[in-house]
């Protein structure tokens, strides 16, 4: 095997055995790096945060220098389609690839019609094709679910027999619309790797054609040699980009994505990988031009800006954002639907959302509390988004971030229906927001001190009130700073101990 082929593969292998534990929630400080070196996110990051300019540019070069081995080496989504095409070369009784057509006007247009609906304020689109948003959908609503369900049935079988030995894994709910998605890419994508390679990346992966711009002028390249070469097209069947022409002893730098396949099939050392520029340019002029392309495209891309018997509550504001997302605005324009965030919440309050934030912003994840709660004290969300739409934020910010306001219907409480002890709301609540006032019977029924609440949905996750609670989330669509509490903890007149408090 050649070495430049051998250490391709172990460093993909180390990259996405990285990416998989990210998701997975293994060591999430030291994985979460990876999620920052992807050109997408970091772009997103370069044009609407102006930071990871330093990250896109560093990928923009290792381009410039060696060709897209981002694409082969970096991106998961690349590797998880390497892993479709390694089972094509074990099992398949065709083993090879045909030359593919460079449908360069087509990928041009549709990755340009992406980011034009991402420069008006909608990024579904750009995060339906971006590969790494696909790579963690994948992982995330399907192999990371199923992998749970068979763990969780070893559990359940090892404990008939006494064995403790392995923990039962605590997922989210499963959530239909995400699945499905996830699910029809992966099955899509394997189809697609499976029989066409690299078909995606060279047509419509955003990703793949803004790096095949830059490898057109890439320093190093894969070059045929015209003495050496015997024309047997063992290269070029072994090619899953589909980039080399035997015939005419020419490869579409365009779509290489630098696997170096073809250097370790041919025998003739007909095919080799070294420094090469135009035969008019000087390596000074290209630099030059190159660098000052590449700072023209990063200053002046600028953004357009982004233009509530029992009662039925209808909210005026639903949607809940999570705490470091500052705005509807700023979340809905950065997020690219890859749920990391679902991934490694905590409590699992971050689910993924089908149409609730409109089709524009299709799989974007929402705070949920019908399903949990947001925890006092926590802030991951905010350390592992790749792209600014959440935000990093400290504990201590985290804690005044007014995310919404609590709100309540004193008709669907079970102190004013049934005249029965309840105050569960007040007891969870981390910031004593809601208060209990005389009712009458000795009974205490919540008021809320909207000024110190700040939104975590505790009292709503726990409202026995059914079908509809009495106290639930009013989000803000944009993120206000609550009062610090005043005073301790309020003393519940209820006889009953909860076992186990969230705070």
């Amino acid at each position: 095997m050649n070495k430049l082929k051998l250490f391709r593969i172990i460093i993909s292998i180390i990259i996405f055995v990285s990416f998989v534990l990210l998701f997975f929630g293994v060591f999430p400080s030291f994985f979460k790096f990876f999620a920052h070196i992807q050109l997408i996110p970091a772009l997103i990051n370069v044009f609407l945060n102006h930071t990871f300019i330093f990250v896109f540019l560093i990928l923009l070069f290792l381009t410039f220098l060696f060709g897209r081995v981002y694409c082969s080496t970096i991106c998961p989504f690349g590797i998880l389609q390497d892993i479709f095409i390694f089972f094509k070369y074990k099992f398949s009784k065709n083993k090879f690839f045909k030359t593919q057509k460079n449908y360069k006007v087509f990928r041009y247009v549709f990755v340009s019609v992406l980011f034009i609906f991402f420069f008006f304020g909608n990024i579904t689109f750009l995060s339906v094709f971006e590969p790494y948003s696909n790579f963690g959908r994948i992982i995330n609503e399907t192999i990371k679910p199923i992998a749970y369900f068979i763990n969780n049935l070893f559990v359940l079988l090892f404990q008939k027999f006494d064995l403790y030995f392995i923990k039962k894994a605590e997922t989210h709910s499963f959530y239909a619309g995400s699945f499905i998605f996830a699910f029809l890419v992966f099955i899509i994508i394997g189809l697609l790797s499976f029989f066409k390679g690299r078909f995606f990346c060279n047509t419509l992966c955003p990703a793949g054609a803004i790096l095949g711009l830059i490898s057109k002028f890439s320093i190093y390249k894969i070059k045929i040699s015209n003495e050496q070469c015997v024309s047997c097209g063992l290269c070029a069947g072994v090619c899953k980009a589909g980039c080399i022409d035997f015939n005419n002893k020419t490869i579409d730098y365009e779509m290489c994505i630098s696997c170096f396949n073809c250097l370790s099939m041919c025998k003739k050392n007909g095919i080799e990988y070294n420094f090469k520029l135009k035969e008019d340019e000087t390596r000074r002029d290209f630099i030059n031009k190159t660098i000052k392309g590449i700072l023209f495209f990063v200053m002046a891309s600028t953004p357009l800006k982004l233009l509530a018997n029992s009662k039925i509550i209808k909210k005026k504001n639903p949607i809940v954002l999570p705490p470091g997302a500052q705005s509807l605005q700023n979340f809905n324009s950065k997020c690219i639907s890859c749920h990391l965030c679902v991934a490694h919440c905590p409590t699992k309050v971050l689910t993924p959302t089908t149409y609730e934030y409109g089709f524009k912003n299709f799989l974007q994840p929402k705070m949920n509390y019908m399903q949990s709660y947001c925890l006092y004290d926590c802030n991951i969300c905010s350390t592992v988004c790749p792209t600014g739409a959440i935000k990093p934020i400290s504990i201590a910010e985290k804690k005044l971030t007014q995310i919404g306001v609590a709100k309540f219907e004193m008709t669907n409480c079970v102190v004013y229906e049934k005249e029965t002890d309840c105050g569960l709301c007040n007891e969870y609540c981390p910031t004593k927001a809601v208060i209990l006032k005389p009712y009458k019977n000795g009974l205490g029924i919540p008021d809320i001190r909207e000024n110190i609440c700040i939104g975590c949905g505790a009292c709503e996750n726990v409202c026995p009130a059914q079908p509809n609670k009495a106290i639930y989330v009013e989000g803000n669509l944009k993120h206000k700073k609550a009062s610090l509490p005043q005073g301790g903890k309020q003393k519940r007149k209820r006889g009953q101990q909860i076992n186990e408090f969230p705070f």
